[in-house]
């Protein structure tokens, strides 16, 4: 009777730690996806289509960059008319005269550039979801052929990078203190100010809703993990860091190294 007592005592125990925060979990767990399966960024309007079947470069579209000195240009098409939205689609790339429109290619709101003239390679940055509390960007390789016309070689899909997020990050829980381990190392410990939430969920970490990229330098890749409480399905990114590592691209996937915290 007695070890029956002791048992069910822990279980309780065991339980309470599931629904509140002030238990110690000294077992690293890795960060869980928001995407269940890599997601197409979707078809262009058939107006964006037919408006670029013939490149004309005009009041429609933004000038992204224009190297006068290797002859690459990048334009994103912002309306197909003054009452038609290209709804983030639409990109003319060109090198020297010669112009490639990409009217699949969806730029979203704050595209970037940058061209590599050593390697020969373009990096397009675009948006596949932008939103309130959601940014889920997509990167793309162009490169161009003998006669200037450019084409995709390469991607990095945003459930792709997540992946590889969720391989390398993982995290512990004591209290209301998260740590953040990248490959096993430590990387930040935050700790959650949130109290009307119910206190963390099992799965408490996830990633998914906020991937990034900067291109000055070497591609960069920033995520920010949010929280998953008992009360609600919105995860809640207050005191939550954002992580940042380079990338190197392959036909195999995207690799992360250099792991660091942004300032």
């Amino acid at each position: 009777m007695r070890q029956t007592a002791q048992w069910m005592m822990a279980a309780a125990v065991i339980a309470l730690c599931g629904m509140t925060t002030g238990c110690k979990d000294n077992a690293q767990r890795p960060v869980n996806g928001t995407m269940e399966e890599a997601v197409a960024p979707g078809d262009a309007p058939q107006a964006v289509v037919d408006l670029m079947k013939h490149v004309n470069i005009d009041e429609c579209y933004e000038t992204l960059m224009e190297d006068k000195t290797t002859g690459v240009s990048v334009w994103s098409l912002m309306k197909c008319s003054d009452t038609i939205s290209s709804e983030g689609y639409g990109m003319v790339v060109a090198k020297g005269d010669v112009k490639t429109a990409l009217p699949q290619l969806r730029h979203g709101r704050m595209p970037r550039t940058r061209y590599d003239a050593t390697t020969g390679e373009l990096l397009i940055v675009g948006a596949d979801t932008e939103g309130t509390g959601v940014n889920i960007e997509r990167v793309y390789m162009l490169r161009f052929d003998e006669n200037g016309y450019a084409s995709i070689t390469n991607s990095i899909d945003p459930y792709e990078m997540q992946e590889a997020w969720c391989k390398a990050l993982t995290y512990t829980i004591d209290g209301q203190d998260i740590t953040f381990y990248a490959e096993g190392k430590p990387l930040a410990t935050v700790t959650n100010h949130i109290e009307d939430m119910g206190g963390f969920m099992d799965d408490a970490i996830y990633i998914g809703e906020q991937i990034s990229y900067s291109i000055e330098g070497p591609l960069t890749v920033h995520v920010t993990p949010g929280v998953n409480f008992v009360v609600g399905k919105v995860l809640h990114y207050d005191d939550m860091p954002t992580f940042s590592a380079t990338v190197t691209m392959s036909e195999s996937g995207p690799t992360l190294s250099d792991f660091t915290v942004d300032k």
